[in-house]
Parts: structure tokens; sequence; C-alpha cells
């Protein structure tokens, strides 16, 4: 079976599904990441994947701000807790943010399987190789 690519814009971001086990998030530049923004977000990607376990890849551009109150939501629990995130890398091009959500992934108990870079060549490789790990183990 074949699955074509599927798209769904939010209020803040692009969502592609590139493959059944893949999900690409990209942030529009200037957009806030609010806890009702990131819903929006969680429920885009659960309508995309459906109940399919996979890796997403997320892009933040330089100038995304973000609500103080979002870091106090674990945004990921529900797709943790149901074994459909498998890996996750973040792509920031800012050093704030980038330091943000190492924080914020900290804290929440995320994956281990997670990656936080500036370099999106480094994240997509990365979780390449965490695909391709994943396949061969189930």
């Amino acid at each position: 079976m074949t699955v074509e690519p599927r798209e769904i814009r939010t209020s803040v971001a692009v969502l592609k599904r590139l493959r059944p086990d893949h999900v690409e998030v990209t942030y529009d530049p200037g957009c806030v990441l609010s806890t009702g923004a990131l819903k929006e977000v969680q429920q885009a990607r659960r309508d995309l994947m459906g109940n399919a376990p996979y890796c997403m890849l997320s892009i933040i551009p330089e100038d995304v701000d973000y609500e103080l109150s979002a870091m106090n939501v674990d945004h990921l629990a529900v797709d943790r807790k149901e074994g459909a995130l498998l890996a996750i890398a973040v792509v920031v091009h800012a050093n704030m943010m980038e330091m943000v959500l190492k924080l914020y992934f900290s804290y929440y108990p995320q994956l281990s399987r997670i990656k936080v870079t500036p370099d999106e060549a480094e994240a997509r490789g990365w979780l390449s190789a965490q695909m391709k790990e994943l396949s061969r183990t189930g």
C-alpha cells in the first residue's frame, strides 16, 4: 500500500507526512508557541499519523517566540504514552530557543531518542539513523 504525502496547516505550522512513519513540522517565522497553538499542532499530528508509530522532525525558525505557560505542559505525553512517538529531532535557529527546548525536554520524561540542534543536516541524518535502527529492532 502506498501512502501519499499529506499536509496540514495550523495557525503556527505546516505539518507534512513524508512517510507512514515520518512527519515533519515546520513552524512559521515569527509565530508564538502557546499552549493552544501547540495543542493544535498535536491534533494535526494525530490527524496525519493516526495510531501508527512515527518519528518527527521539527524546524523552528530564529524569530519564533514562546509563552512561558506553554513550558508547563507536556505536549507530547499522549503520543509517548500510546507508543506513537518514537524519535524527535528538533532544528532550532536561535541559541535561546535551543536552551529553552533542552531544558523543556529535560523537565518532562521524554524519549531516549531526542536531538536538539541548530544544524538541519545533522538533525535529518540523526533522525534517519534512528528510523533505520527502529526498523531493524522493531
